[in-house]
């Protein structure tokens, strides 16, 4: 039988994945996969570097689990793939599902610099770029559904296969805003969602969670044959701390404000709550 997680963190991109799932790398009862995004069940979108396809190496991820209530992986194009929504509901069907969001806006901004950085982006002309209308492909691109970032910016339109495909009690929306305003406090929440010990030492300092669980993570790693080690970047957080370096013009950013705020009012009505006050203009 194929080894699955039972944890996910769908989403969104640079919405402060990274930093929650360190956090849960420190917790005793999560076992979390040392390749942070397999994107095994996203069989709908392109592969990337880092996409684990076949079942064997995806079960490999999680071998070295024990006793840990859950095992993890945070897969952030989950949420824009209808078709792991289903998978994930299939394969795991009491699995536990977090989605952390920001302002799409600021989201979308935080992506394109990224996608600079890294090469799937190669137009410098940040307007330009952001409000283009039309799927596009450079030479060097290797996921190309991610510059077409309008139209990454209507959550309500991606979460709504996952609310079909699992119960609404099995998934928790976080907001950026709110969860990092006092992380140790939103991560209690969390865990007492999840049903694990809400008194653990978690550190949120990037630097103190990288050393605590470095021997853990070595471990993994040499527990991997060597292709599934080729996945792993080693520059993946110095490119993703990366900072902003273009300019955007006012006209743009209320463009893709205006964009944003059209599927405002059908996501406060999805998830039941108001949207934080810093994602209006």
């Amino acid at each position: 039988m194929v080894a699955v997680a039972n944890l996910f963190i769908i989403g969104a991109p640079r919405c402060g994945t990274t930093s929650l799932y360190a956090a849960l790398k420190q917790h005793s009862q999560v076992y979390t996969s040392v390749l942070k995004e397999p994107h095994f069940y996203a069989s709908d979108l392109p592969q990337q570097p880092h996409t684990v396809s076949s079942q064997e190496d995806y079960s490999r991820l999680f071998d070295a689990r024990t006793n840990q209530l859950f095992s993890a992986e945070a897969s952030v194009w989950y949420l824009y793939s209808p078709r792991a929504a289903l998978e994930v509901a299939r394969h795991s069907p009491s699995a536990r599902v977090i989605v952390l969001l920001r302002s799409p806006v600021e989201m979308v901004l935080s992506l394109y610099h990224l996608y600079l950085r890294t090469g799937n982006e190669e137009e410098r002309n940040a307007d330009q770029a952001l409000l283009r209308s039309e799927p596009i492909r450079f030479e060097h691109s290797y996921f190309p559904p991610g510059l077409l970032y309008s139209g990454l910016m209507r959550f309500e339109q991606h979460l709504t296969a996952w609310f079909d495909a699992l119960p609404s009690e099995q998934i928790q929306v976080v907001f950026y805003e709110e969860f990092y305003s006092e992380p140790a406090q939103g991560f209690n929440l969390l865990c007492r969602w999840l049903g694990i010990d809400d008194g653990q030492d978690i550190s949120f300092d990037s630097k103190i969670a990288r050393q605590r669980v470095k021997m853990q993570a070595m471990k993994q790693i040499l527990n991997l044959p060597p292709h599934l080690r080729k996945k792993l970047n080693p520059k993946a957080i110095e490119i993703h701390s990366g900072e902003k370096t273009n300019h955007i013009s006012v006209n743009t950013r209320e463009c893709l404000q205006a964009l944003a705020e059209q599927g405002f009012t059908n996501l406060s009505g999805l998830l039941g709550r108001p949207l934080p006050a810093q994602w209006w203009a």
